[in-house]
């Protein structure tokens, strides 16, 4: 076993002296201390050496170890220091090369998002900013989802750490819905409102290609005497008329969100087989496309409006998830991956 130790040290002290560049380095490293290396499998065979064999051996062993790492880790700032003496003495002439200009052009959901806000601008909506970071009572309590709502499991809340700040653990956060503005711009304005925010919100989602940490979102907010179902079944048709084109109907179904009463999630025929069923659609032939309904009594209540006199809907609509359809854009994720190869594609 001494004599094999030592045969091993030899040859790879002359393989290590003998190699040119990092690569060879490497490829000894890995020949000594890898998993099937020629030292890492040394220690196997300590276990049938007598206890006075092993006390003479173990030493060695170490040693060896020792020099052969020490050696490799020379080599390499040999091989290191040549390497940059070569680039010191390189020079690179740019004289004759000819710049390539790229032209830039915007997001693909900048562009969706500035066609909305034109679209919604002929209808008399105003464009409303809330903050990203918001305390539970704007993004849950005045909204109608006070603490234990079991709502409050639909968003995967991301809380800010309070440390340094005068706030209390968990009374601030991002955003997760752009609903937060619901309230304060009915404090700010008095009917007849027509407000519409489209910003970015946050959740602590599990990622996928229809699913983001960071989403944008867009909200339209309507008060006024009279407003009825009827007007978020139009502003829905009217939405994805513009966005997709004028063959897209809109339809509702019962659906629950504590802000709104009734509730309604509002699907889109799918523009893929228009309404004959498809992989796209699961054989449905429509596609949810946005969550809607009659602003609650209660939240018209907390803006210090009079639910017995006027009536509001609220009506939201993931952008990204649109631009994925308008566009032919599979995974939500290539958004914000700042890929190159993707975004120059629009």
């Amino acid at each position: 076993m001494e004599e094999k130790i030592s045969q091993i040290q030899t040859e790879y002290l002359e393989q290590i002296q003998q190699a040119q560049s990092l690569k060879e380095l490497d490829e000894i490293f890995l020949g000594l201390f890898g998993k099937k290396g020629q030292l890492d499998l040394l220690p196997k065979e300590f276990g049938k050496l007598s206890i006075e064999e092993r006390k003479k051996v173990g030493p060695l062993f170490n040693s060896a170890k020792q020099n052969l790492e020490q050696a490799i880790e020379r080599k390499r700032g040999e091989v290191r220091g040549e390497s940059y003496k070569k680039l010191a003495n390189e020079k690179l002439d740019l004289s004759d090369t000819k710049l390539i200009t790229r032209k830039g052009h915007l997001h693909p959901v900048t562009r969706l998002e500035n066609g909305v806000v034109t679209l919604f601008k002929k209808l008399g909506f105003t464009q409303y900013g809330a903050p990203h970071i918001d305390s539970e009572e704007y993004n849950f309590e005045l909204l109608n989802i006070p603490q234990g709502h079991p709502a409050r499991d639909l968003w995967d809340t991301l809380y800010i750490d309070p440390h340094n700040l005068k706030v209390s653990p968990g009374e601030l956060l991002l955003r997760t819905h752009t609903s937060n503005a619901q309230v304060r711009l009915m404090k700010e304005f008095k009917p007849p409102i027509r407000m519409m925010i489209i910003d970015r919100c946050f959740r602590y989602e599990n990622v996928d290609a229809r699913h983001e940490h960071t989403l944008d979102q867009f909200e339209i907010v309507y008060i006024d005497k009279g407003v009825s179902m009827a007007n978020l079944q139009y502003l829905s048709e009217y939405f994805f008329q513009g966005i997709l084109g004028k063959d897209i109907k809109a339809r509702l179904r019962p659906k629950y969100y504590p802000f709104v009463e009734p509730g309604a999630g509002v699907d889109g025929l799918c523009i893929f087989c228009k309404g004959k069923g498809c992989k796209v659609c699961g054989g449905i032939g429509w596609l949810e496309l946005a969550g809607a309904g009659m602003i609650h009594p209660q939240v018209l209540r907390n803006g210090g409006i009079d639910p017995n006199v006027y009536s509001g809907i609220a009506w939201g609509a993931g952008p990204e998830r649109m631009a994925m359809l308008k566009f032919g854009i599979e995974n939500i994720r290539s958004f914000k991956s700042g890929d190159l190869k993707i975004l120059e594609k629009f």
